[in-house]
């Protein structure tokens, strides 16, 4: 678990990047397309994605169609690590029109074709996140860093849920193929969260 110094720490880094981009008239999803002049369901932002070549995190964010979107959501980050021959999927991280997170979630392997491993090396891929970024999406990884830290507690629960559901849909379906790649079944966990009443949760813990 994190410490509650930790959790503090993310929760300014996450305060001063989205009051950051405020300030300026941006919102985060907007700072995201890096100036693209229209936001393209399916396409990925940046292009080539943003890859640390050095540590292998990466991270894209795109949107799917309208009809596949929740009411209120703008698009969605998905958060990879990558190793030599294979990589796997941290987590996905929702925004609503605003710029602000609304939902985690996981996925299975037919969604970003990853190779599926134990929710507890994911987890510690969460807990090592780090990515050297220069220019204009440094923020942007700074932000999916301490949002990471910030909701911890959270990605642990659906990590060790979303293994709990595979072996779920293995048992139903009888098999492990079948279980992965299913598109009935490709967000396998989720939850809500609130951005604004987790920092002031950490302010208050602060100043008591």
């Amino acid at each position: 678990m994190l410490t509650q110094s930790n959790q503090w720490l993310a929760a300014q880094e996450l305060a001063s990047i989205q009051m950051r981009y405020a300030e300026t008239g941006r919102t985060l999803n907007e700072a995201v397309l890096c100036g693209a002049k229209d936001f393209i369901e399916w396409q990925h932002y940046p292009n080539n994605d943003l890859l640390d070549e050095r540590t292998g995190y990466e991270f894209y964010y795109h949107a799917h169609s309208a009809d596949e979107m929740l009411p209120g959501e703008h698009g969605h980050f998905h958060v990879t690590k990558r190793n030599k021959d294979s990589f796997h999927h941290l987590l996905g991280i929702a925004l609503d029109q605003k710029g602000l997170p609304v939902r985690l979630f996981t996925t299975n392997q037919w969604v970003t074709g990853e190779e599926i491993v134990d929710a507890r090396e994911v987890l510690q891929s969460v807990k090592n996140f780090e990515m050297t970024v220069m220019g204009r999406l440094a923020p942007i990884s700074k932000w999916i860093g301490a949002l990471m830290s910030l909701f911890y507690p959270e990605i642990e629960a659906l990590l060790l849920e979303r293994d709990k559901r595979i072996l779920e849909l293995m048992e139903s379906t009888g098999s492990k193929d079948l279980a992965l790649n299913s598109r009935s079944h490709h967000v396998l966990t989720e939850c809500g969260i609130d951005l604004i009443a987790r920092l002031s949760e950490n302010l208050l813990a602060v100043n008591s």
